[in-house]
């Protein structure tokens, strides 16, 4: 991905991810055990689950991350040449090349790409599966998903796991003490660079009723959202959204 595809609020993340890149599953995994009460494996095999295995499938999993998902994929069984992963901060896929490399050798590695989920680097209708976990409250929502709409193939499938947010997140005042909250913790217990990505990420995190709409103006149809419960109230709760391309 060129320099001139990077918008700022790109480069933040991408600063904040290479920092984070060498610990970010033991990282996750206190993080979500401590506001969901389950782990970033169990989170992975949430994903996986939802995501039934045909040999004809050709699978794009944005913001890739280390590669948990795509490693997940093969262990199921998935053609590797067909599965594909992207992330927009190289330093986390180096690292996923080189866990692949560690537990899959002689096979044909996933294909992974340096890019950003909001201008994706494929064709038109390329693949049957779309998958993104844990990283929707870091993009424009909309244009991941008008994206995701034109890289999928009819009838193909879109599945997002993230954290959701609720209508009553626009009662004037409500957004910005979150975002507040956001930065001390992530200030507290990370560092500040984290914290002002994290708190300017809350704008980005969608109601169930939000993510309907949204879905259904790009082409989205049989749209099913999984609201499960978090630990505490004031924190957002982990959605399972999956729809087809109409």
């Amino acid at each position: 991905m060129g320099p001139e595809t990077v918008k700022p609020s790109d480069s933040e993340v991408i600063e904040v991810f290479t920092e984070l890149a060498p610990r970010y599953a033991q990282v996750v995994n206190k993080e979500l055990k401590r506001f969901w009460g389950w782990g970033y494996q169990d989170f992975i095999e949430r994903v996986l689950h939802c995501i039934p295995a045909t040999h004809e499938a050709i699978l794009l999993d944005i913001a890739t991350g280390t590669g948990s998902i795509p490693l997940g994929l093969l262990e199921k069984g998935f053609d590797p040449r067909n599965i594909h992963g992207l992330d927009i901060t190289y330093a986390m896929l180096s690292l996923a090349k080189r866990i692949m490399g560690k537990n899959y050798t002689g096979i044909h590695p996933p294909n992974l790409v340096c890019g950003s989920g909001m201008m994706l680097p494929y064709r038109d209708a390329a693949f049957t599966n779309i998958i993104c976990g844990l990283a929707t409250h870091h993009m424009q929502v909309r244009d991941l998903v008008a994206e995701c709409s034109r890289v999928l193939q009819e009838g193909g499938t879109l599945l997002v796991a993230d954290a959701g947010g609720s209508l009553y997140w626009k009662i004037p005042g409500v957004k910005l003490l979150l975002r507040v909250a956001a930065y001390i913790y992530f200030s507290l217990n990370e560092n500040r660079k984290r914290a002002w990505a994290e708190a300017k990420a809350v704008s980005n995190v969608l109601s169930p009723e939000e993510w309907g709409s949204m879905l259904a103006g790009a082409h989205f149809h049989r749209i099913t959202i999984e609201k499960m419960k978090s630990r505490f109230f004031f924190v957002p709760s982990p959605l399972i959204i999956q729809a087809s391309k109409a």
